[in-house]
């Protein structure tokens, strides 16, 4: 498993920024997870339909801003000006590392 520390150097990012936007997914998570995870009809349909745990909650944090919706004093300008970088994939990498 990859750590924070390689992500932040793959995608050009600071282990602390990794660290604010696991925390933001986290929140996110915790406030919409379960409503989400119905819509899907349950954890089993929810896994089959996005793959991963890592790529259901990376879409469901930050597409249509919702880390910013549920984080509002959480700074994460700088996520969202990367360039070149697959915000979703990031977010991913993130999620999956585990950091706590």
């Amino acid at each position: 498993m990859k750590t924070l520390e390689h992500i932040s150097e793959a995608y050009g990012i600071t282990v602390e920024q990794g660290r604010q936007l696991w925390t933001g997914m986290e929140n996110t998570w915790d406030y919409i997870g379960f409503d989400w995870v119905a819509c899907c009809g349950g954890m089993n349909e929810a896994l089959d339909l996005y793959g991963s745990e890592s790529a259901m909650i990376a879409e469901a944090t930050i597409d249509a801003d919702r880390i910013k919706e549920h984080n509002p004093n959480l700074d994460l300008s700088w996520f969202y000006s990367l360039k070149g970088v697959s915000l979703i994939s990031l977010a991913e990498d993130v999620w999956r590392c585990g950091w706590r």
